[in-house]
């Protein structure tokens, strides 16, 4: 740790909740919109001489990504999510009761709070969701103390680890959208039912997607069903080849949905000989967890990996749910990990130390390079959003998964107030029209330029208290069976 790193403890924590409503569904064959709690964190931290600042951090609680237990409903798993943020504001309360740098309040939280989540029967997963919120907040709260950007912070290794050295020169101004394209979402206007057309004045078939916002990079998912894949990536390739005449890459979610190699393989053979499937399949850069969370980290996977690999790097998601899941990944073949928020900051920096190491060792034997890639398909305007671009700019990851834009309306789910200051603050970001507030996305690219200011990626100002208490939201006022992300 560096000398002169920041200590302080954690004074108060909080949180209040606010139901979202998308404007498209999130899954194919349910007609409805999803509505879900948008959970809002602050803290309060004090430093050694008594000086206070106050820190947010946020996410949607959307809750099919982080555990998939058939047994349990969409109320039950957003509660096991609110139980892992409960959970967490204690564990950290606790670790932070005597001045200590971020990093060590992190360490001394970590363990203690993935015993009670599997106490409470909570996957890892969303144990390290319920921690990640206060980690966020606790880094915007040391920004603002310090007055100073996250890019900032982790240059001077204000957060106790020696995050310099995993830095770019400077931090990223842009960052392309990869738009993600789903198993149920229309590519063409044709496709869209009378009755399911939205007439909102935004995008909603993959073509208009392209066409208002330049696209050109785009996450694809693939069903593990080789003749509804074989048709559909081929008329992706062709869509797309189409519209994206200067170029495209593309990646490839393999949604946990093989078994075995010799599908995705087939699939990928079959596509070169369809018409631009050559063109598709050469800008693939690498394939996202093909292979199911319980099995695809066991040494029996490793030559699976490897056949794979030999194709197109293999990616895990689902499967990173341990602090040495990259590292036991790596020794099977895999070659990247996916950075998301909401999976906890300090593990990913920690995979970044490690990774550079790495990546040193393999270059002097002439190995193919670790990676991070940024995933997370709907984090929403202000807090989720511009916290993953930060973290995303000061490490230099250039194009992440973004698809926030698409299902939700603008900043439309914001209070009013929340949105005005974002627009205000963050003109490079947002773009007003037709009175509401939406992401600028300009040939494909977002502006990050703005969120080096002091503070965790954000300037406006956070309607915490326009919004309903945690200890007052009731979640029964959900339906349980709407569907979720």
């Amino acid at each position: 740790m560096r000398r002169g790193t920041p200590k302080f403890r954690l004074v108060d924590t909080s949180a209040v909740v606010q139901e979202i409503r998308s404007r498209i569904p999130f899954h194919p064959g349910r007609p409805l919109p999803i509505s879900a709690p948008l959970l809002v964190v602050r803290v309060e931290i004090e430093s050694r001489d008594g000086k206070r600042a106050v820190g947010f951090a946020s996410d949607g609680l959307l809750a099919h990504w982080f555990d998939r237990s058939p047994e349990k409903n969409y109320g039950q798993k957003v509660d096991d999510q609110l139980n892992a943020f409960r959970a967490a504001r204690q564990v950290y309360l606790n670790a932070g009761v005597t001045p200590l740098a971020a990093v060590e309040i992190w360490e001394g939280a970590h363990e203690p709070l993935r015993q009670e989540c599997e106490r409470r029967g909570i996957d890892a997963r969303t144990a390290c969701f319920g921690g990640s919120f206060l980690e966020r907040a606790i880094i915007d709260a040391l920004c603002r103390l310090r007055q100073v950007s996250f890019f900032e912070a982790l240059r001077s290794d204000l957060l106790g680890l020696p995050t310099q050295k995993m830095l770019p020169r400077e931090p990223l101004r842009e960052i392309h959208c990869r738009h993600t394209v789903r198993l149920g979402d229309p590519l063409t206007r044709g496709e869209i039912r009378a009755k399911d057309r939205l007439d909102d004045g935004l995008p909603q078939a993959l073509e208009d997607d392209i066409d208002s916002y330049g696209l050109t990079h785009f996450k694809v998912k693939v069903s593990g069903e080789h003749d509804r894949d074989v048709e559909r990536l081929s008329r992706i390739a062709v869509l797309i080849q189409q519209r994206c005449r200067e170029g495209y890459t593309i990646t490839l979610d393999g949604s946990e949905e093989y078994a075995e190699p010799d599908a995705l393989e087939r699939l990928i053979e079959t596509l070169r000989g369809r018409p631009y499937g050559v063109e598709l399949m050469d800008s693939v850069l690498h394939i996202e967890q093909p292979f199911p969370r319980e099995s695809a980290l066991s040494p029996p996977v490793a030559s699976k990996v490897a056949r794979l690999s030999a194709i197109k790097p293999l990616l895990i998601d689902e499967s990173d749910d341990q602090l040495d899941s990259f590292q036991r990944a790596a020794q099977l073949g895999y070659l990247g990990v996916s950075h998301r928020n909401s999976k906890g900051l300090f593990k990913s920096l920690r995979n970044r130390a490690w990774m550079l190491e790495s990546n040193r060792q393999r270059t002097k034997q002439k190995l193919p390079l670790l990676f991070q890639a940024g995933d997370d398909l709907a984090c929403t305007p202000v807090l989720p959003l511009q916290q993953e671009l930060a973290f995303l700019a000061a490490l230099g990851i250039d194009f992440a998964e973004r698809n926030g834009h698409h299902y939700f309306r603008g900043l439309d789910h914001l209070p009013p107030a929340e949105a005005t200051s974002a627009s205000a603050a963050h003109t490079d970001l947002y773009e007003e029209r037709e009175a509401s507030v939406f992401l600028r996305i300009q040939n494909g690219v977002v502006s990050v330029h703005s969120l080096e200011a002091p503070g965790f990626g954000y300037s406006a100002t956070i309607a915490f208290e326009g919004r309903r208490p945690l200890e007052e939201w009731a979640l029964d006022r959900l339906d349980e069976k709407t569907p979720h992300a």
